[in-house]
This record gives structure tokens, C-alpha cells and sequence, in this order.
């Protein structure tokens, strides 16, 4: 597989069965090509079972990175501060029906 190939497959979002099978040939290739596209797809791929297979065929190759994380930071903290807010709302809802009353 060329590398013009690879950098296609890379980018392709349309189905990412094709980015799991292309994480296979990546695996037993072990030029530094390969290790920047597994190390990408760990970084940038959308799909969780993308990312976290591209980490387990760069950790078995001894490479050190990050274990992919289901959802990302941003949709953590989002839902920690939406749940804040939430509960600050029905506070202050509590508040107001004692002064309508």
C-alpha cells in the first residue's frame, strides 16, 4: 500500500471499517510512516474504536501515547456544567414559587 493510499484512507470518513482494516496493515508495517498514520488516527479519528485500536497497535509496538478516551474532554466538562446549571435552575425555581405564592 502506498503512502498517497494510506493518507487517503486516513481521511476518508465515509465508513470506518475501512480505517480498522487499514490499522491492520498498518500493524505489521514498521517504517515511521506507519507510526505517524496510527499515531493521527488516534488523535484526530471521530470514531472511538478507530482510536482506541490505533493505540493498541502503537502500544504494542512500545509506543507511549495517550489511551483514547470514549468522549472527549470538552463533552465531559459540558455535561458536568450543564448538570451545575440544571440544578441551579431548579433552585431558583424553588425560589420563585415560594415568592408567587
Amino acid at each position: 500500500m502506498q503512502q498517497d493510499e494510506v493518507a487517503a484512507l486516513l481521511k476518508d470518513k465515509s465508513d470506518f471499517q475501512k480505517r480498522l482494516k487499514l490499522i491492520g496493515v498498518l500493524k505489521g508495517r514498521t517504517d515511521s510512516h506507519s507510526e505517524e498514520a496510527l499515531q493521527y488516527l488516534v488523535k484526530h479519528d471521530f470514531v472511538f474504536k478507530v482510536r482506541l485500536a490505533a493505540w493498541q497497535a502503537l502500544s504494542d509496538r512500545g509506543v507511549t501515547c495517550d489511551k483514547p478516551v470514549e468522549r472527549a474532554r470538552y463533552v465531559i466538562f459540558l455535561e458536568k456544567r450543564l448538570g451545575n446549571l440544571d440544578g441551579f435552575l431548579t433552585w431558583c425555581g424553588k425560589w420563585t414559587d415560594l415568592f408567587l405564592w
